[in-house]
């Protein structure tokens, strides 16, 4: 797909992209049929022309800030700018929804958010949505001393919906007209089949961005792939360091290297991920929670093959560690973001083999193997852009 991008008298740029039979991109939403390019930059907003239609996406809310630009002069449209258009609601939002029921109190509501982690939660009765309740409908109530009563006496009932066909600029613009948290999402049927926030958007186009890097870098492997001869393809590779304890700064190396190593040949960017994963777990646990050890990755043609091995204490409880959110990470640890409890969790959830044996004051050795069943598939010729 091709676009441009061209200013409006030099102060906010208008994207271009042609119109095609069969395109995805989305209309303009009715409520708003007079809007044109010079409004959405009054507005400091982009405004995308769509045949003979506009829409505009705010982006700040100061003015443009782009340099070295003539008005008028095209410039190419980002990758980010592509995908809010090609992406549908469907692919950004969080399913299946977390309900509740009108009779269902507001203090029920309140724990199920906290314990979710969400902010809003649909009201359904008889599998349709009849109302929202927010952290600020909670809050309101609380204030009054009615945090006991059914949601029906609180929700929010006018609520607005978006269809999960809609294309994620649409979303952003429903977003900036209402100004509301979260969107119940309907199916074709009517039917309701997740929520969309703006984090959830934000997570979906930077998801999207990182399958396109790795796209990209399969292609450049495959490059030097094909000037590599056959041996060293397929022997075995063998990489190990020393680990200390505390050493935050080195983290993370040998989890690069043998990435690298694993997208030269052609293995599936997803195995890639779920194997620079164990190895960083356990580099990371050796370094919190041990007075140091020995990280090894092993790179054969049909499996990766990780092991760390510290030399103490040891872990008490080894199911207890196994448990999400369960750690002993000290004060350092967690105020530099890490010792959520997650390693070793993370570690067994990646591996298609996982072991792990423990004793007090002799160490801890963790092995874990990933097979490399899977090939990346051949790169697709790039778009331009």
């Amino acid at each position: 797909m091709n676009a441009t991008i061209v200013k409006n008298n030099g102060t906010r740029p208008t994207a271009v992209l042609p119109d095609a039979a069969g395109d995805r991109c989305s209309r303009i939403p009715e409520p708003c049929p007079e809007l044109t390019a010079g409004a959405a930059v009054a507005h400091n907003a982009v405004a995308i022309k769509l045949g003979n239609s506009t829409i505009a996406v705010t982006m700040s809310e100061g003015p443009s800030t782009e340099t070295g630009m003539t008005a008028g002069k095209p410039f190419k449209v980002s990758v980010a700018q592509v995908l809010i258009y090609e992406l549908r609601v469907r692919d950004a939002m969080t399913r299946p929804p977390v309900t509740a029921g009108p009779g269902d109190s507001l203090r029920t509501i309140q724990h199920l958010m906290k314990t979710r982690r969400i902010s809003g939660v649909p009201i359904l009765q008889n599998g349709v949505p009849v109302g929202l309740v927010s952290i600020e409908d909670i809050i309101n109530a609380l204030d009054q001393g009615h945090v006991n009563d059914p949601a029906e006496r609180w929700m929010t009932r006018n609520i607005v919906t978006l269809r999960d066909h809609f294309s994620l600029v649409r979303a952003v613009a429903e977003f900036d007209r209402h100004g509301f948290g979260r969107f119940p999402v309907l199916n074709s049927s009517g039917e309701l089949v997740g929520v969309i926030t703006r984090g959830d958007i934000t997570a979906c186009l930077m998801q999207q961005l990182e399958k396109r890097a790795e796209e990209a870098a399969a292609r450049e492997a495959a490059l030097f792939s094909g000037q590599t001869s056959d041996l060293e393809q397929t022997k075995s590779v063998v990489v190990q360091t020393e680990v200390k304890s505390g050493d935050y700064d080195n983290a993370g190396k040998i989890s690069q290297r043998m990435r690298q190593i694993l997208r030269v040949r052609g293995v599936d960017p997803d195995i890639q991920r779920r194997a620079a994963i164990i190895a960083y777990e356990a580099e990371m646990n050796i370094i919190i929670h041990s007075i140091g050890g020995d990280l090894s990755v092993a790179i054969s043609p049909g499996k990766v093959v990780i092991e760390a091995v510290d030399r103490g204490p040891g872990i008490e409880n080894v199911d207890l560690a196994m448990q999400e959110g369960w750690s002993t990470a000290g004060p350092l640890a967690r105020e530099l973001g890490f010792g959520a409890g997650m390693g070793l969790p993370n570690i067994k959830k990646c591996s298609d083999k996982f072991e792990i044996h423990s004793e007090m004051s002799a160490g801890t050795r963790l092995h874990s193997e990933v097979l490399l069943s899977q090939t990346a598939p051949p790169p697709k010729p790039e778009e331009p852009i």
